[in-house]
This record gives structure tokens, sequence and C-alpha cells, in this order.
């Protein structure tokens, strides 16, 4: 006799978590003489990752920024459950930029959890599940020129490159 075992179906799912960033932006006012130089960001925002699938996300975020008052961005990821990282690849709305990202998540929520953080959490009804959880962000974005120019103007903010690095906690 022969045995088949069905494939078992991918329930989509979503986390919401809050991230902090902290950045530095290369800038270029053309339009004073081609002043060039680097600028400190900073952003607080909240968001949401949505599985499509086993390892594809969808990832979007919105939130205050210094110095743009409000940022918003959305990409696509794919996510790697064995090592804990994930890739992005997306569009940051304001400022306008094309970014890609590289998540990577914190000993935290590995597999390596603690006999005494288990009985912790036990002994307040809780299990491993239930830790909040966390992921290093790092991303590199490129502004987006002025149509017709090689210029990066107010969609980007002037700015032609930005490097970022943060934190993220998901919810429990």
């Amino acid at each position: 006799s022969c045995s088949v075992f069905g494939q078992q179906d991918f329930k989509s799912y979503s986390q919401t978590y809050v991230e902090s960033n902290f950045g530095v932006a290369y800038i270029n006012l053309y339009y004073l003489n081609d002043i060039n130089f680097l600028f400190p960001g900073c952003s607080f925002l909240i968001g949401n990752r949505k599985f499509l699938s086993q390892e594809t996300f969808i990832d979007s975020q919105i939130g205050l920024a210094f110095p743009s008052i409000g940022t918003a961005k959305i990409g696509i990821g794919k996510y790697n459950f064995n090592i804990g990282r994930a890739g992005i690849i997306g569009i940051r709305i304001w400022p306008t930029h094309i970014y890609i990202q590289q998540n990577y998540l914190t000993d935290r929520c590995s597999r390596k959890v603690s006999e005494s953080k288990l009985t912790r959490l036990q002994r307040r009804g809780k299990t491993r599940e239930n830790l909040l959880c966390g992921e290093w962000t790092f991303s590199l974005e490129v502004g987006v020129p002025e149509e017709g120019t090689d210029r990066y103007g107010m969609l980007s903010l002037a700015s032609v490159t930005m490097a970022t690095i943060g934190y993220r906690i998901y919810f429990d």
C-alpha cells in the first residue's frame, strides 16, 4: 500500500511592530552652487509585515521623522527562518527613495531561550511565543532625480542617498 501526505496549506498572517531608525543622508543642494554635505536623521515608525507565503511578505511603515516630519515606505521581502534574516526591496514614498534593507533577528527570539527565562515565563503563565521579538535593520536608499535631470530635488528632499540603522520590536 502507499501513503500520500498532503501539503499543509499556508494561512497568511501579519506581524505589527514599532521601529526606530537613525541614519545619515548625503545632500546635494544644486540650487545653492552645488553644496554637498551629510545630514543626520531619525524616525519612529509603526509597521506591519504581512506574510503572503511561508517566506514572502509585504512590509509597510508610516511614522514621524526628522527632518521630513513624516515618512512612509512599502516593500516586498523574503524571510529565511533558518538563519533569522530578511531581505527587502521597496520604495520610500516620502521623501521618495528606492531602498534595500536587511533585517537580522536578535537572539532573544531565536531558538536559544535559556531554561531560566522559560521558567520565569511559565511562572507568569506565558510561553516562549510571548517574548517580544526584535530585529536589527540596515538599509541603503537612493533618491529619485527630478524629471529630465540628474539632480535630486524636492521629492527626495535633495537627498542623493541615505543609510540607516534601526531596531524593530514586534508586538505579542
